[in-house]
């Protein structure tokens, strides 16, 4: 294989190179210009903290691999396949998907042209037609879940997106999780009446999808969509990255267990120190609604900063919330009960969240963050009643139970 490279840009300017030698070792080198201007526009957290170039020998340097759809997850075996590559094939696999990913990046080939990727032989190939490789070419979403962007066009959503459109993040449901769309979609509108910055969403049936391929998804009652905030009403991209990113930490890492370990602690002194206190208090109310809907996903892959034009980025909108506890095995139904996706305090387990535990998470990051969840957890208190006779049955049942389980909840019950 011959040395291979990919420009990385921002609407502005070009930031750097992104090259792979023959023997698999990727490099990320930026430019001197970029360097030299201050890192204007930015492109992360990571790269003030640290300018010099990045190398990995076996995939993409970090902040790279976290823009694709993590390792194992069904999209990302599909994308490889329908592409001609081994699912490890990181590099070839954001060549293919460089020119619309999360965020306003592009990764291009020198001329500017997206480049088809160098294929696999050896790889097993998705019987993809041409029309069906360009769709799939405009959805470099990350994650597990099965999820496209589309575009709403005359009442039904469209892959690929198309420029001039609202564009949408649409998610299909394993059958491992029945009404996950419905269960998404009370949880981030509970959010909205809690009074929290969520995008427009909705549940859409599934016949009025248009333009995923044959075989790619199972049929379902219903999809779950939610309007991309990191794209313009005219098409134009807003550039973010999530705190994987942020913290330079692998997708498989999102849960804060590798090295360094990463606790919602940690997750609100960077958001304080890198966004700001406004939105460190934010995240902090957002935790305490993560806390009340019992939502056990909230990983550092669904905590986002937008950085836009911006030389200081902002907490990104809601999104992602779900109340997961609806499930058994993620629920009171398993054993130990439901735990956090970081831990709080030293605490993972939702049985054990209290008052000392809080108090000790004010202690590691921020003295006002025990008021800030408390105001959280007040506000998906006094808006629940508001919408729960909509909800489907399996969310409001275990509601009700995980408000009598958590110490922390029940001091917040209705009298």
């Amino acid at each position: 294989m011959r040395q291979r490279y990919l420009r990385i840009a921002l609407p502005a300017c070009d930031v750097g190179e992104l090259s792979q030698d023959r023997h698999g070792m990727a490099r990320f080198a930026p430019d001197l210009a970029w360097i030299q201007g201050g890192q204007t526009p930015r492109l992360g957290v990571d790269f003030l903290r640290d300018s010099r170039p990045r190398a990995d020998a076996n995939g993409l340097p970090v902040w790279f691999d976290n823009l694709l759809p993590e390792r194992g997850s069904e999209l990302r075996l599909r994308l490889s396949a329908l592409h001609g590559l081994r699912e490890g094939q990181s590099f070839e696999l954001l060549r293919a998907l460089g020119t619309d990913l999360i965020g306003a990046v592009e990764a291009r080939t020198a001329d500017g042209h997206q480049e088809r990727p160098a294929r696999d032989e050896s790889a097993s190939v998705d019987a993809a037609s041409t029309d069906d490789r360009e769709s799939m070419r405009m959805s470099g979403l990350t994650g597990i879940q099965m999820k496209f962007s589309m575009s709403m066009v005359n009442e039904r959503l469209v892959l690929p997106a198309r420029s001039g459109n609202s564009e949408w993040i649409v998610k299909i449901a394993g059958h491992e999780y029945p009404e996950l769309a419905a269960v998404e979609a009370a949880t981030m509108t509970w959010a909205k009446h809690a009074g929290f910055v969520v995008p427009p969403h909705m549940t859409i049936a599934f016949d009025r999808l248009d333009g995923i391929p044959d075989g790619w998804v199972s049929e379902h009652a219903l999809a779950y969509a939610v309007m991309r905030f990191d794209r313009r009403d005219d098409g134009s991209r807003i550039h973010q990255e999530d705190l994987c990113q942020a913290l330079a930490m692998r997708p498989q890492d999102k849960y804060g267990d590798g090295d360094p370990k990463v606790s919602f602690d940690g997750a609100l002194r960077l958001i304080t120190d890198v966004c700001g206190e406004e939105d460190g208090r934010e995240m902090a109310r957002r935790i305490g609604f993560m806390i009340a809907s019992g939502n056990t996903d909230a990983h550092l892959k669904n905590w986002t900063i937008v950085w836009g034009d911006r030389q200081r980025p902002t907490l990104s909108p809601c999104y992602d919330l779900v109340a997961t506890i609806s499930w058994d095995h993620l629920g009171w139904a398993k054993r130990r009960g439901p735990e956090l996706a970081l831990r709080l305090g030293g605490e993972r387990r939702f049985e054990r969240l209290d008052v000392e535990q809080l108090a000790a998470f004010s202690a590691a990051s921020r003295a006002w963050a025990a008021d800030e969840v408390n105001a959280g957890i007040s506000r998906a208190r006094d808006s629940w009643e508001a919408g729960s006779c909509d909800l489907p049955i399996r969310m409001r049942a275990a509601i009700d139970a995980h408000w009598r389980a958590v110490p922390l909840l029940r001091r917040h019950a209705p009298a």
